[in-house]
């Protein structure tokens, strides 16, 4: 418990049910507040809700409002929860409408960004008495893309008592299929432009033999083949079959084309594995270039397969390098950072009425 908790909050939280890192982010925010010794309710609305946000309120019930404090939703849906007397704040995770994703987007993607996505961001961060951003980048976005200067930054957090290195912080061999890779390599994410997945067979036709690249599958219900023969699936992981994951690889690769925060950066350092990723986004808020992992430039398969083959010839740099991770993300993004930053921000919005 930490924090002050003379004043037990009852925080509702709302999100449609989605696909990735909003998903856990949601509930990393309700464990974070809970465990600081309050009382918050986590409500799930069905996946389409994603899309008819306005239909928040009916699917909640009638005065669902009541017995909480302070009310909070992700930008997409925050807007259609606001109530008189009823503190509402909205977590903006990643703008979809930001410049840097578009290239990256399909024609589809970029349809719905523009118009419905833009309008519903655009109403929560209008009508919310608190903006929290997840980044320092998100926060810079959300200035560029909605004029909003009046947001405060708490970064995602993590559960460091969960995501934990092995006990001698070594490499594990029980959370991957067994293979005879010298080195294996980790994804985690979705197979979508935008993380970058279309990259990993173009680094592992330049990486030897003996390196293997493991990753997590989308939310699809059927799954592609491996579009690579030293790419291994393992589906998708609950949490401690991630956590295992992470422990059982000698490095995260994720070359990803933006983020608004990096959840699975923060995630692999907390379990003592270096990070090789992307310079764009919120990622260098996230790994230390050269400290705790490597940056890479955008869609440049010769740094990545540079910086891979770094940490893959020297297992002291590995080590040191995870050593220096896990410190950095308990000390920046753990539930106790996390928790205290929202609270500071619930807590002023009470104190002024809001």
């Amino acid at each position: 418990m930490y924090g002050d908790t003379r004043r037990n909050l009852h925080p509702l939280y709302v999100s449609p049910i989605g696909k990735g890192g909003v998903d856990l982010g949601i509930q990393n925010i309700t464990r974070s507040v809970q465990r600081a010794g309050h009382s918050p309710m986590l409500r799930r609305l069905p996946h389409w809700a994603n899309f008819a946000p306005f239909a928040a309120p009916l699917l909640l019930g009638p005065r669902w409002w009541q017995g909480f404090d302070i009310v909070q939703g992700r930008s997409r849906v925050a807007w259609a929860l606001k109530r008189r007397g009823l503190p509402l704040v909205t977590t903006v995770h990643h703008l979809t409408t930001d410049p840097q994703l578009q290239p990256y987007s399909s024609p589809a993607q970029r349809l719905f960004y523009h118009t419905l996505e833009y309008l519903y961001d655009g109403l929560s961060i209008k009508r919310a008495d608190g903006v929290v951003c997840v980044s320092r980048y998100t926060q810079q976005q959300t200035a560029l893309v909605y004029g909003k200067l009046s947001t405060t930054v708490v970064y995602d957090g993590i559960d460091t008592d969960v995501f934990v290195p092995t006990a001698d912080g070594g490499r594990s061999d029980h959370g991957l299929p067994t293979t005879n890779a010298r080195i294996r390599l980790l994804f985690v994410g979705n197979r979508t432009r935008r993380k970058g997945f279309d990259l990993l067979p173009q680094i592992m036709d330049r990486l030897p033999l003996d390196h293997t690249l493991f990753y997590t599958e989308s939310f699809q219900t059927v799954q592609a083949a491996p579009p690579h023969p030293r790419m291994v699936p393992i589906g998708t992981p609950d949490r401690a079959g991630l956590v295992a994951a992470y422990q059982s690889c000698d490095l995260l690769l994720f070359p990803t084309r933006v983020e608004g925060f990096g959840i699975v950066a923060a995630e692999a350092g907390a379990c003592g594995r270096p990070v090789v990723t992307t310079d764009a986004g919120a990622l260098p808020e996230v790994v230390d270039d050269g400290v705790t992992g490597y940056l890479c430039r955008r869609d440049d398969i010769d740094d990545y397969v540079e910086k891979i083959t770094r940490l893959a010839d020297d297992l002291q740099l590995r080590s040191a390098m995870g050593v220096a991770a896990r410190a950095k993300i308990v000390a920046q993004f753990g539930y106790e950072q996390l928790a205290l930053g929202l609270l500071d921000v619930y807590q002023q919005l009470l104190s002024t009425g809001a």
